[in-house]
C-alpha cells in the first residue's frame, strides 16, 4: 500500500488560506530556515541544502494569541488526517514502539521565494538532539498553502512529484524509505506548514520538555 496518503476538503483549503494571511501579517516572526541532517551530496554540497524564510509555531504557547489560534486549527487538522491514515493503514500503529503517534506541537511555517527551496535529497528522521525529537519521528506531514506548478515535493525512490496544490495535506514516513526535497519554482514562491508525528505519547513528550526547562 502506498504510505504516501494525500488529503483534500474545504476545512484544508480554508486553514492554507489562513496560513498564507498569517504569514504576510507577521515578519515579526520571521527567521532564515534551517535544516537538520542534510545529505551533504556532491549535487548541493556547496550550497545551502536548505534556503527559505520560516516561522515556528508551537501548539503549547499561549503568549502569542494570534500564532496560538494559528498553531491550534493546523494541529486540529493533522490530527484528524493523522486519524485517517491510521484508520486505512492499522498496521502500521500496531509495530509502532507504545501502539502510539501523536503529532509534535512545535513545526514551522514555510516559505520558498523564487529559485529558493529545499534543494538537498534528506529524510525527516535523523538523529541530532533537538526539542522535536527527531529519533522519534515516524511520520513527516506537508500542507501547501498555494498552488504552484513544478514546485512541490520530489520522491527519490518513489519516483514521485507530490504537486503543490492549494489545500492539499501530505502524510509520509520520516526514515530513509522517503528519502525527498522540494522542487524549485523560479518564478513564484510557495508556502507550506509542515513538521512530524513523533511515537509515544504528548504527554510524555510534554512532560520531557518541562523537565529540560523549556
Amino acid at each position: 500500500m502506498n504510505l504516501i496518503a494525500r488529503y483534500r476538503n474545504p476545512g484544508f483549503e480554508a486553514v492554507a488560506d489562513g496560513v498564507m494571511d498569517f504569514f504576510d501579517k507577521r515578519p515579526d516572526l520571521y527567521r532564515d530556515g534551517i535544516s537538520f541532517g542534510s545529505s551533504g551530496s556532491e549535487e548541493t554540497s556547496k550550497q545551502p541544502a536548505k534556503v527559505s524564510t520560516d516561522i515556528s509555531l508551537v501548539s503549547l504557547d499561549r503568549s502569542d494569541p494570534q500564532a496560538f489560534a494559528m498553531s491550534e486549527v493546523i494541529i486540529r487538522g493533522v490530527n484528524a488526517a493523522l486519524e485517517q491514515y491510521l484508520k486505512e493503514r492499522p498496521l502500521f500503529r500496531e509495530c509502532c514502539p507504545e501502539q502510539s503517534l501523536f503529532v509534535n506541537p512545535i513545526f514551522n511555517l514555510q516559505r520558498y521565494a523564487p529559485s529558493e527551496g529545499f534543494i538537498s535529497w534528506h529524510c525527516d528522521w535523523t538523529t541530532s538532539e533537538e526539542l522535536t525529537e527527531p529519533v522519534h519521528r515516524v511520520l513527516a506531514w506537508i500542507l501547501y498553502c498555494n498552488s504552484i506548478d513544478s514546485a512541490g515535493t520530489e520522491f527519490f525512490w518513489q519516483k514521485h512529484h507530490e504537486e503543490a496544490e492549494r489545500g492539499k495535506l501530505i502524510l509520509f514516513p520520516a526514515g530513509l524509505s522517503h528519502i525527498h526535497r522540494g522542487r524549485v519554482n523560479h518564478f513564484y514562491s510557495k508556502t507550506i506548514a509542515t513538521g512530524w508525528i513523533n511515537s509515544g505519547t504528548q504527554e510524555a513528550y510534554i512532560s520531557r520538555l518541562s523537565k529540560s526547562g523549556i
